[in-house]
């Protein structure tokens, strides 16, 4: 009578893993859509894990939270701080930002071609259309890459002057969005310029500038997200070592198994042959080879006796002991190792804190002096002094974009 429950429940468990999985939704993911310009990166709001968890993130690791949400320095979206075992697929953080990097660089490759194209031998572009029409094109390319592609650089630059927290991306924002609009305004209105600012019967525009210095750093963003996720992988893999069950003896000798998070220090446990090691602790009686490669990397067996430390998620031999816990949960060796792995990923290297820094002064320094510029060039400039000032205040911020 009772073969058949279990014989239903083998079959109904294949077919759970037979199944395929399901797909999640963006929805899930908690990209909220912003307008037509799509899904700003810091909108993502990551599975909510159990109470207690932390946040923080991957670029100002001192900013802890105990909900998911958007950094309020950068605008990153914040990552768990404890990586859990179950892995989750791809980052769907990674798949948007790729999405964004191959739509700029498909728009992007054609409009430098554009651009340049008087640099190419025998100038095969102005043959084929006027400076008017090129100018156009351009615009056509570049307006997807520089409001829809470049979109998060644009929401973290919001936040970060909301905040009182000027970084590179509020640079990043600041001179893509001056050198689109400026190019702009060349494009459809060239009689707002004077005279002296046409070259072969047209202004200047920079939207080849802009559109490659979007893509360059989605190409970034796509890396470094790249790198992050691998090291993610690297400590789920860590964690997928050890146990999922312990068997426990009771006071009466009886023995059951259960959760690994519900053996507490002092608990004995059973380690059957073939069995990995629960907990970190003492062999209280038995003798069994324990291999303990994941450890120390050698692969030759280290036989235990009663009074022996054990080490969790190694792997036990030919025999059998009975254990006492003295570590569990986050006090193991292996928690402890994927602790220092988080630990090391979120950590920065001084050149990113100086480059911090030198942000938070750069930022003010460069638009005090746009604002200097145009002040001077409104006052002393040539006629029309307005335009010179405007146009020269511009092209400050066009060239300090990095």
């Amino acid at each position: 009578m009772e073969m058949a429950p279990r014989g239903r429940a083998r079959r109904s468990g294949g077919d759970a893993r037979s199944a395929p999985p399901k797909r999640r939704s963006r929805e899930e993911f908690g990209m909220k859509e912003h307008g037509n310009a799509g899904a700003a990166i810091d909108a993502f709001e990551p599975r909510r894990p159990a109470a207690g968890a932390e946040w923080t993130c991957p670029m100002h690791p001192e900013i802890v939270r105990s909900e998911p949400g958007a950094c309020p320095k950068c605008g990153m979206a914040l990552e768990p701080r404890v990586i859990e075992g179950e892995d989750e697929g791809e980052n769907p953080e990674l798949g948007y930002m790729s999405r964004r990097f191959s739509f700029a660089a498909a728009l992007t490759a054609p409009l430098v071609l554009v651009a340049m194209g008087d640099m190419i031998p025998g100038s095969p572009i102005s043959h084929l259309f006027s400076m008017r029409t090129q100018a156009f094109i351009e615009l056509a390319l570049a307006t997807p890459v520089c409001l829809w592609a470049a979109w998060p650089f644009h929401a973290r630059a919001v936040r970060s002057v909301r905040n009182k927290s000027l970084n590179m991306f509020t640079l990043i924002g600041l001179g893509v969005s001056v050198a689109y609009l400026y190019s702009l305004v060349a494009t459809l209105l060239p009689g707002l310029f004077p005279s002296s600012f046409r070259e072969e019967g047209r202004i200047a525009v920079y939207f080849e500038a802009a559109s490659v210095i979007v893509t360059l750093i989605l190409l970034g963003q796509v890396l470094e997200l790249r790198a992050r996720s691998r090291t993610g992988r690297a400590v789920r893999e860590l964690l997928g070592m050890q146990a999922k069950t312990a068997r426990r003896i009771a006071d009466d000798g009886t023995e059951t198994d259960v959760p690994l998070g519900a053996v507490q220090v002092g608990d004995r446990l059973r380690v059957r042959p073939g069995e990995k090691i629960p907990v970190d602790g003492i062999v209280l009686e038995g003798v069994s080879p324990v291999d303990e490669s994941m450890v120390t990397g050698e692969p030759i067996p280290v036989e235990k006796h009663a009074g022996d430390r054990v080490v969790g998620s190694t792997v036990n031999g030919t025999g059998g002991f009975v254990m006492r816990a003295e570590k569990v949960g986050a006090e193991t060796l292996l928690a402890r190792i994927v602790a220092m792995v988080a630990e090391a990923q979120r950590s920065r290297a001084p050149i990113q804190k100086f480059a911090d820094v030198v942000a938070g002064y750069f930022v003010p320094a460069v638009v005090l002096v746009s604002v200097l510029t145009f002040a001077v060039w409104s006052l002393v400039g040539p006629e029309p002094r307005m335009a010179h000032a405007l146009i020269n205040a511009v092209a400050v911020l066009i060239i300090a974009c990095p």
